[in-house]
């Protein structure tokens, strides 16, 4: 497609920031840009994967990417899907609840329980009591963070020493693997990642959602209702994509990676297979390692971005999709749970079970398919359950990363290149891919159509995380012996006594 361009962008890798990019140009442009696609895969969806499993006559979707999102923390998100029609929760979405487990193997014990539902509660031992006790003040201090600093570059072991009402050794052995599902660094590298972004997933989502319903202070309380609780696509991130972009009109051009990116006067020469393409912008919806080596073969792009985009780690993290058994589920299924972290000495994994996230089966049966993600240095592969290895490319957050992130922001629009992705924006998710599309396409000129583009990611209000909390707490309190029910349900004021 060599050529002049007439208001042409193209954007490197169909995942779901690409994808995305094209679907918000054309809402908010029309046909004012001509949009070229261009994907180095055989497939759409880069990270975005699934894979369909069969039990008792009944085909379930299988997400082997990213698959959770919550309906109030991710409105950009959510008004996609609904605007492409996929939000009906009979047929589209599943709502589902949600709890987790820390199991040590080594000590075939877990070290921390939330079940998802509040029968699990009736279940607890003492000592399950004093660690949700540990825990909702582990809770209070993340919400605290979220809501009063911007700072992504406080580290998880710095915030950890002004966390003057937790015991270092719930600290280390409890809080940390619990991280591990929300920074995917290996268990000694923990400490230093971002604060924020180690907690802001969880205390959004968890705590941001509705929640409790407004006008409603003194819910039943009915032992089966959710703890927590989840929604999830029943066609998957990647379906979602597919429908994207049908609705967007774009067609990607599957099998042709780009190999180099250069400015020329006032056009970008994209090279191809199929050779140069020229675009008045180019949006490099890839890994930032792609797009250095991309940059770098061009030989026209400044060294400090291209030291920016190679020094911030993005790591493969293998994946393994197990079925009819698990490799690291805990060996007790009564503590089973949709989230299992398992520690097994300095390794640690965390493992979805998807027969809490989907519809059960001849009368009741859970599906036993599993997905377990593994630190950088851990393989599944031996793995006898294992049906489909995956290869997912991840940020890891360091302190250092998200200062290198923000440098990235003073290198956006230079020379008509844009980087979008969720590794750029808040917390990488569906919601962050989306964000960041819908932040190059408001760069971009004209004056966008009225009423598209939607609201971006906001940030849940403060007061309704901490009612939503404040609930939670007091609920899960009542099924608490009477020696600790106060300190469950009163955190939140024991942490803002102490400051």
């Amino acid at each position: 497609m060599p050529g002049t361009p007439t208001n042409r962008i193209v954007i490197i890798g169909a995942g779901a920031a690409g994808v995305f990019t094209a679907y918000r140009l054309r809402e908010m442009y029309g046909r004012f840009y001509d949009i070229v696609l261009l994907e180095a895969n055989d497939r759409v969806g880069g990270n975005c994967y699934s894979t369909t499993v069969t039990y008792g006559g009944r085909n379930y979707s299988i997400d082997c990417g990213a698959q959770f999102f919550y309906k109030n923390p991710q409105p950009s998100y959510c008004a996609l899907v609904e605007q492409l029609g996929l939000m009906d929760e009979a047929t589209d979405v599943i709502s589902a609840p949600a709890g987790f487990t820390v199991w040590d193997k080594q000590a075939n014990a877990r070290r921390l329980w939330l079940p998802s539902r509040l029968l699990g509660f009736l279940h607890y031992a003492n000592t399950d009591w004093d660690r949700l006790a540990q825990f909702a003040i582990y809770m209070t201090y993340s919400a605290f963070l979220d809501r009063e600093t911007t700072n992504w570059s406080l580290s998880v072991d710095d915030w950890f020493s002004k966390l003057v009402l937790l015991d270092s050794d719930f600290k280390e052995n409890v809080i940390k693997p619990f991280m591990y599902q929300f920074v995917s660094l290996p268990l000694s590298r923990i400490g230093e990642s971002s604060a924020l972004y180690a907690v802001t997933y969880f205390v959004r989502n968890v705590f941001g959602d509705a929640g409790v319903p407004e006008g409603d202070e003194n819910p039943p309380e009915l032992p089966g209702l959710p703890t927590f609780q989840t929604y999830q696509s029943m066609i998957g991130l990647d379906g979602i994509l597919r429908k994207a972009l049908s609705a967007a009109r774009v067609t990607p051009t599957l099998s042709s990676p780009v190999t180099s990116v250069a400015r020329s006067g006032d056009v970008s020469i994209v090279q191809t297979a199929a050779g140069p393409i020229q675009a008045d912008h180019v949006v490099f919806a890839c890994d930032p390692h792609a797009a250095a080596t991309i940059l770098q073969a061009g030989g026209t792009s400044p060294t400090t971005l291209l030291d920016t985009l190679k020094g911030l780690e993005y790591v493969g993290l293998p994946i393994s999709m197990q079925k009819d058994g698990s490799c690291w589920m805990p060996s007790n299924t009564d503590y089973w749970e949709p989230v299992s972290t398992l520690v097994d000495g300095s390794a640690v994994r965390f493992t979805a079970w998807f027969g809490r996230l989907r519809p059960s089966y001849n009368f009741g049966q859970k599906i036993p398919v599993f997905k377990t993600w593994g630190a950088p240095d851990i393989d599944g592969a031996s793995c006898p359950h294992q049906f489909l290895p995956h290869r997912h490319y991840i940020p890891l957050p360091t302190t250092t990363f998200m200062t290198l992130r923000e440098s990235l922001q003073g290198f956006q629009g230079k020379d008509g290149h844009w980087f979008a992705g969720g590794w750029t924006r808040w917390f990488d998710s569906q919601e962050a891919a989306l964000d960041s599309a819908t932040w190059v396409a408001d760069q971009l000129p004209p004056t966008a159509l009225p009423f598209t583009g939607r609201a971006r990611m906001v940030a849940p209000d403060p007061q309704k995380v901490e009612r939503n909390l404040r609930r939670w707490l007091e609920r899960v309190a009542r099924h608490a012996p009477e020696n600790r029910r106060d300190a469950i349900a009163h955190a939140i004021d024991e942490v803002a006594a102490k400051g």
